[in-house]
């Protein structure tokens, strides 16, 4: 279950490669929530099979880096250090100059290395050549429908999806009985973060029904919608008893 924008390229890089080891004793299907690019996306790339939301933001293979030089703003606070190195590329990253021409060369092929390395295993892992994969890599960011075109995800849709994915491919009936174990973190979290977090669920969801609805208003067919909280009903229509209505 996924939902991170991303972060340290080398800590991606290590869950890529657990998550491969894994999924060689047992299938292992990434369900994308709200946000899985970059390091997201890079897990999600070493499972089996990957299920996103329509909505969700992934893809983002790319590499962001830099350094601060904070050269001119020591200089208006009087500010100084003094630096003992030793090597040619031992102050690649001080925060106190810019680079030099040498350094930046350095700094520039390192960013491309890591992209490249980053586009090449998504590649791999996806089942693309190369030059496939660059068209929809550097960095460009994907909503779940567009990413599955792309062939980034395999499947649309939520946690219920990804179970049945999962269930396929360990051989497991459908109809059979699951036992769920949840892992959550330990740290205490924001109720308007965790709302917004699971927002993209439930705005597929609603997008799905306006679709609906927007359809039978052009054929001027009658509607009575209902959802918890939420009730809709077009000029005209009959009385609508949720209890006894077909869910769609």
């Amino acid at each position: 279950r996924i939902d991170s924008p991303g972060g340290d390229a080398l800590a991606s890089d290590l869950m890529w490669n657990e998550i491969r080891e894994l999924a060689k004793v047992k299938p292992v299907v990434a369900s994308m929530v709200d946000v899985a690019a970059s390091g997201g996306y890079y897990m999600s790339m070493a499972c089996d099979k990957i299920v996103a939301e329509s909505l969700t933001l992934t893809g983002s293979i790319g590499v962001v880096t830099g350094k601060f030089n904070l050269e001119e703003l020591n200089e208006k606070v009087g500010f100084n250090s003094e630096r003992v190195s030793k090597g040619k590329y031992a102050e690649l990253n001080t925060s106190s100059r810019a680079f030099k021409d040498f350094e930046h060369e350095y700094f520039k092929a390192g960013a491309q290395n890591a992209y490249e390395s980053f586009r090449d295993k998504a590649a791999f892992s996806r089942n693309m050549d190369i030059e496939s994969m660059e068209e929809v890599a550097q960095g460009r960011v994907w909503t779940g429908e567009d990413a599955k075109a792309k062939g980034l995800v395999d499947y649309i849709g939520g946690f219920d999806v990804a179970v049945d994915v999962a269930k396929e491919l360990a051989g497991i009936p459908k109809e059979e009985g699951c036992r769920f174990v949840e892992i959550k973190s330990q740290q205490s979290k924001s109720p308007v973060l965790s709302f917004l977090r699971n927002s993209t669920g439930a705005m597929s969801k609603l997008l799905a029904l306006y679709s609906v609805l927007d359809k039978l208003t052009e054929e001027r067919v009658g509607y009575d919608a209902q959802m918890p909280s939420l009730k809709i009903k077009s000029p005209g229509s009959k009385t609508w008893d949720a209890n006894e209505a077909d869910v769609f």
